[in-house]
């Protein structure tokens, strides 16, 4: 079973929105995220490695082996973040509701 290294929840519900978690694993870590609720929109998945920059990383929705940098759909995914400082879930584009993002960083 993994171990929980740390794990975040919270709301997006405008564009520029994020939920963030700061992380920090070098070998075998990943972060597992979900994301629920009723809205309509486009969230992207970030990373940083020296905490101001932020950059696209490609996640795989868990069941479905469809890999992409962003959703618009409720779903649960999972991606590497070995050496970076942070991650997060950013909203690009928003038409409504509030969407429900849990993150969780997992050791190998």
């Amino acid at each position: 079973m993994p171990n929980y290294r740390n794990a975040t929840n919270g709301s997006i519900d405008a564009a520029t929105e994020s939920v963030e978690l700061a992380y920090r694993h070098f070998m075998n870590g990943g972060v597992g995220v979900q994301v629920t609720g009723t809205w309509t929109g486009t969230l992207e998945f970030q990373v940083t490695i020296n905490g101001t920059d932020w950059d696209d990383i490609a996640a795989e929705e868990v069941g479905s082996l469809i890999i992409s940098t962003q959703t618009t759909a409720n779903g649960t995914f999972k991606f590497d973040a070995v050496g970076v400082k942070g991650v997060r879930v950013y909203a690009t584009g928003w038409t409504s509701g509030t969407a429900e993002i849990a993150l969780a960083g997992l050791e190998g």
